[in-house]
């Protein structure tokens, strides 16, 4: 500072001589004025004594420091035990002696921040007081003054409640998974864009067709009950077989089932019962009767060497239709024998069934081919599943005579 002020003065005192000498006065007499009045200024600058320079507060260098110090705040640091106090706590190791135990072994210090500073390096100011509180003082209690508790806080502005912010839609809450599915949204109408074009229902399968009505089924009695020649010729030849039969009122149902001249036979002749009795129209049962005694009979007694005793029957005459359809079956019109079981002589029963032993598959065999041909229509054991523990035989009238055997 002082370097700076004389330079100045120097200068101050120069441009004031300008004026304080008159015009006239000579240039000599001016200049030893000047001379004079700047060693009187210097003479005076050299007695004055030095100023003392100020100390910087400790606070102001702290950060340019390497030292590390630590904040008032900072907890105290517990008395560590000594290296040898220490050795002796370990098992097996004998205790130090009095004057080996009042050596301290200065220890790290560790910093809040987690920092180890060495005992040496910290500031005296930091160092904890001896008999130092651990809590800070409390503030002393005065009756003039309120209670710090009780002191009335400033008048702040109120604030409004902050407002929930709403979940985004990546944030919102995934739904239970036993909830059940949500409808699928409805498309938004748009009147820049053609609506969809409405899908039309599938129209329904056309059902089957009614089966055109068969002629069979507006057959009638005669009222006055004679019967038709054919009739009459029928029941002579089942007589001339043996064949023991009882004539039935005649059989109509608006279904469309019909039979006008059932007859209920009761075996086939030649010795073969039939069980149970069995309504049938008198074509069916000579067909039967011939059947038993021409193909039966003599095919049990080649695999059994036993003569055919009875045939029992699953149903003969039954108003319904075919299994699967609209159709009325041949049972509608009496005109159809489902065999379940062939009887022998000596007792023996051989019932019909999917998979027979090798000597009653070769009986089965022989009835069956020789049944095709007599019966329009015979069925059994591997046609379907309607016909797995029977033989279904029976005269359905076909054009040109077909026959269906399976």
């Amino acid at each position: 500072m002082g370097k700076l002020s004389i330079p100045r003065l120097a200068l101050a005192i120069t441009i004031s001589g300008l004026f304080l000498f008159a015009p006239t006065d000579s240039f000599a007499a001016k200049k030893i004025w000047l001379e004079r009045q700047l060693e009187k200024l210097f003479s005076e600058q050299q007695r004055k004594a030095p100023k003392r320079r100020k100390p910087r507060p400790a606070q102001s260098a702290a950060g340019k420091s390497n030292e590390i110090r630590l904040p008032a705040t900072a907890p105290v640091p517990q008395a560590a035990p000594t290296r040898l106090a220490a050795a002796a706590a370990a098992p097996g190791v004998a205790a130090p002696g009095p004057a080996e135990a009042a050596i301290p072994v200065p220890e790290d210090k560790q910093s809040p921040l987690g920092e180890t500073v060495a005992q040496d390096n910290v500031h005296p100011s930091d160092k904890p007081l001896e008999n130092a509180p651990t809590e800070p003082p409390k503030p002393e209690f005065r009756p003039d003054e309120a209670e710090p508790d009780q002191q009335a806080a400033p008048d702040l502005p109120e604030q409004a409640p902050a407002e929930k912010p709403e979940p985004r839609p990546e944030e919102e809450p995934a739904a239970p998974l036993d909830a059940a599915p949500a409808e699928p949204p409805k498309p938004e109408f748009r009147p820049d864009k053609p609506a969809p074009e409405a899908v039309e229902p599938k129209a329904a399968e056309p059902a089957e067709p009614p089966s055109p009505p068969d002629p069979r089924s507006a057959l009638r009695a005669d009222a006055s009950g004679k019967l038709p020649a054919e009739e009459v010729a029928c029941r002579k030849r089942l007589t001339e077989l043996g064949v023991r039969f009882e004539e039935s009122k005649a059989e109509w149902d608006p279904a469309g089932c019909s039979m006008p001249y059932p007859l209920v036979v009761k075996s086939l002749g030649s010795g073969t019962e039939i069980n149970p009795e069995a309504e049938m129209n008198c074509a069916m049962a000579e067909t039967a009767a011939r059947f038993a005694k021409d193909v039966v009979s003599p095919a049990a007694q080649k695999a059994y060497g036993q003569t055919l005793k009875s045939i029992s029957h699953a149903s003969a005459y039954v108003c319904r239709p075919r299994n699967g359809s609209r159709k009325l079956s041949e049972h509608a019109f009496g005109n159809a024998l489902d065999i379940a079981s062939f009887t022998l002589s000596d007792g023996t029963a051989i019932g019909v069934e999917p998979h027979p032993d090798a000597k009653t598959a070769g009986f089965f065999g022989q009835v069956r081919r020789a049944a095709c041909g007599p019966f329009k229509t015979v069925l059994g054991p591997g046609s379907n599943a309607d016909h797995a523990e029977h033989f279904h035989l029976d005269l359905a009238p076909r054009r040109s005579g077909a026959t269906v055997c399976e």
